[in-house]
């Protein structure tokens, strides 16, 4: 992490973060360690903000900031270079919007700003391997075979249009996230390393997923003959109060499932389980 140092003291730098409301809780934090009698009041008062608990109110999620207060926090926050303002606005963006597929550039831009000084992309390792496919399929399958790096073999194996260019970033999106590590034999294999990211990249990666793997079973159900796909499906009431239990159940089933394949031996093949509970009508008023 970035950090400006003032004193013995350090100030949280804004292109460190995902979460606009984060950011303003350790800055907010690291002030006040600076000085003690730095206060939400100082804050406002800095940014011509009229309400002294606006800031409170903002981290807390209660309040969203809106056009006309983003350039009252940037002067509270004393940014004062030109890309510093431009990625607080755009973090802004980023964490108030609703729509997955906006939210998804926004994401991206926040990347490319990332990158352009330089800092970790960790969060972007993240998003890519949930949100390609290929990534997941390619993590998978260096856990029931051997397979020194990307090859032709390892494309052989993959259906979908997957190249050894998007093969290669995969094995690299893998170690940036330590998902895997070379055994004796120097083959790629699956780590003990577990993934963890924010709930919103998770959200619009699962998105992107989601939306890949709902594409690749409409082609299997074009394609593969019955005896190699299973595709099922039942049209039902449904209490809204009861929905809450039915899709806890749906995951209890996923999770059995998983379990039980996850204690194969000898397997030789990847699959796609997908299990879709979505309404189809309004409700009945």
């Amino acid at each position: 992490m970035n950090l400006k140092i003032e004193g013995e003291k350090v100030i949280p730098e804004v292109c460190d973060y995902l979460d606009y409301r984060e950011y303003l809780r350790d800055y907010y934090e690291a002030r006040k360690a600076i000085k003690s009698d730095y206060s939400y009041r100082v804050f406002t008062n800095r940014g011509d903000l009229k309400s002294p608990s606006h800031l409170k109110m903002i981290i807390d999620g209660k309040r969203n900031l809106t056009s006309k207060t983003v350039p009252k926090y940037i002067k509270a926050l004393g940014l004062t270079s030109k890309k510093e303002k431009n990625f607080f606005e755009l973090l802004v963006e980023y964490s108030q919007e609703k729509d997955l597929d906006t939210k998804k550039n926004f994401f991206h831009q926040l990347m490319e700003e990332k990158k352009k000084k330089g800092l970790t992309l960790i969060e972007n390792a993240q998003f890519q391997f949930i949100a390609n496919w290929h990534n997941v399929v390619i993590y998978v399958l260096l856990d029931i075979g051997n397979f020194p790096g990307p090859n032709e073999e390892l494309l052989r194996l993959l259906r979908g249009d997957v190249s050894m260019k998007m093969a290669k970033e995969s094995f690299v999106i893998l170690q940036t996230l330590g998902l895997i590590e070379k055994n004796a034999e120097g083959n790629w294999k699956q780590s003990s390393g577990a993934l963890s990211t924010s709930e919103d990249i998770k959200d619009i990666a699962l998105y992107e997923y989601h939306s890949s793997m709902i594409k690749l079973g409409l082609t299997s159900l074009r394609k593969d003959p019955i005896k190699e796909r299973e595709f099922n499906g039942v049209t039902l009431p449904i209490s809204k109060e009861k929905l809450p239990l039915l899709k806890e159940k749906i995951r209890q089933f996923r999770k059995e499932i998983n379990e039980y394949t996850s204690s194969m031996e000898d397997c030789t093949q990847v699959y796609q389980m997908n299990i879709q509970l979505f309404p189809l009508t309004e409700e009945i008023q």
